[in-house]
């Protein structure tokens, strides 16, 4: 008869302090300008911007004219 194996180990959930995610910065486009434009699909819009960063479709056009000037301040 063979002895009984353990189970493989977990790896263990990390700590407070390693569980911070730095903050996603959105790369600078050429020239530092980020150019956002909003499009409309059907019933949605979505913000778009030429460093390649993108908003969630939204319903409300508003909101996505909020999104835009949010990632690129004038």
């Amino acid at each position: 008869m063979s002895s009984p194996t353990s189970p493989p180990s977990l790896p263990s959930p990390p700590r407070a302090d390693q569980a911070a995610v730095p903050p996603v910065r959105a790369p600078q486009p050429p020239g530092g300008v980020h150019q956002v434009a909003v499009s409309e699909s059907g019933s949605f819009c979505t913000a778009r911007c030429g460093c390649g960063w993108y908003a969630p479709a939204r319903r409300s056009r508003d909101r996505a004219r909020r999104d835009a000037a949010e990632h690129a301040p004038s």
